[in-house]
């Protein structure tokens, strides 16, 4: 992958001519006939997939939106009433056409994939065609243990450093917490991708999100789990937990250790077990201030929890007109802004149950 944005469909990239040494379109195509059903196999449709019903979209994940047309093992085609159709670029056809819609790639990538399973690309400048296997979305019914980490390295060594910065601006946080967070990007979805861990620090969901729209979303098949950056020591003396990524890269960013839930209600029993294993004499909710009042009620659930593995439990809020930590932080504050409110707020515990505020 070169080091700019990731082609759209439709660009320059797939009006370019091939090297006269590889095989024409016209060529891969008629090598493909009959072949087209183990080559989708091998991009990352489930067989199960091909069988001409209706089944939920491996991209999009609309219910009964995607099949295969009859003759799938000839031409290679297959349509989605969602996000692959006669009104989409590219648009269903050929085998080829399946391959850059299921890759999120152009037609120059496609063929050279396709070449290269076809034993085809025997040219020695020909670039080695990418691991497309598990780019799709998992379903929960064919979920194998290790795919979504290894979904999760593939995205995050995509990365090139061009695009930590592009990404580190565009959030307005360091590069360097969303390195320790193992955030990537995934061609596929067109999204940065942001692994979530277990108590015993294996990947068990990715989350995404669209860098145009700020969009989130989480592949199939996985699980929401924990926020963990690398290098989160054990014996920690305070043990920030946020809500969300972003919220954690934030509080990182001002010298603190710090994990993040998944959402105000998520991952309660993640949590608890980490904090087993951790052991650190303190953990800080920091909750969002939101107006619907979720926030606060999470915050309570997981301290309630939390009394019972840790000595000291506090909840603190972002201070007025700030909605949470990242925001909080982006404006300013320091690790000594942060503590003065942790040191003014009760501590929890087994004996002890103070207001949170």
């Amino acid at each position: 992958m070169s080091n700019r944005r990731p082609p759209s469909f439709g660009d320059s990239a797939t009006r370019r001519q091939h090297s006269n040494r590889g095989p024409s379109i016209d060529e891969l195509k008629t090598a493909s006939m009959g072949q087209w059903s183990s080559v989708l196999h091998d991009a990352g449709l489930s067989a199960d997939l091909l069988d001409g019903r209706g089944h939920p979209c491996p991209r999009c994940g609309g219910r009964d939106r995607f099949s295969a047309f009859p003759d799938i093992a000839q031409r290679g085609s297959v349509h989605c009433r969602s996000c692959f159709h006669s009104g989409t670029e590219p648009r269903p056809g050929d085998g080829l056409a399946t391959l850059r819609w299921l890759m999120a790639c152009d037609t120059a990538t496609a063929c050279r994939w396709l070449a290269g399973w076809l034993g085809l690309d025997d040219a020695v400048d020909r670039p080695a065609p990418p691991p497309m296997r598990r780019t799709v979305p998992l379903r929960a019914s064919s979920r194998r243990d290790g795919d979504m980490d290894r979904l999760a390295i593939d995205c995050h060594h995509a990365m090139r450093s061009t695009w930590w910065t592009r990404l580190a601006n565009h959030l307005a946080l360091p590069a360097t917490e969303l390195k320790r967070l193992h955030v990537g990007w995934s061609w596929q979805y067109n999204a940065t991708t942001w692994p979530m861990r277990d108590h015993d620090d294996d990947v068990v969901g990715v989350r995404l999100r669209c860098m145009n729209t700020g969009r989130k979303w989480s592949v199939s098949g996985g699980k929401a789990g924990l926020f963990v950056p690398s290098q989160l020591p054990v014996d920690i003396e305070r043990l920030f937990i946020t809500e969300g990524p972003t919220d954690c890269a934030a509080i990182l960013s001002i010298g603190f250790d710090c994990v993040g839930r998944p959402s105000c209600n998520g991952a309660v029993a993640f949590t608890t077990k980490l904090i087993k294993r951790l052991h650190p004499s303190e953990c800080v909710i920091v909750a969002d201030d939101d107006t619907n009042k979720a926030g606060k009620r999470g915050a309570e659930s997981l301290a309630a929890s939390l009394v019972t593995v840790c000595p000291s439990v506090r909840i603190i809020y972002p201070p007025d007109g700030h909605n949470d930590a990242r925001d909080w932080v982006r404006s300013g504050a320091s690790a000594d802004d942060v503590l003065s409110i942790v040191n003014a707020t009760v501590a929890r515990s087994l004996t002890l149950k103070g207001d949170a505020r």
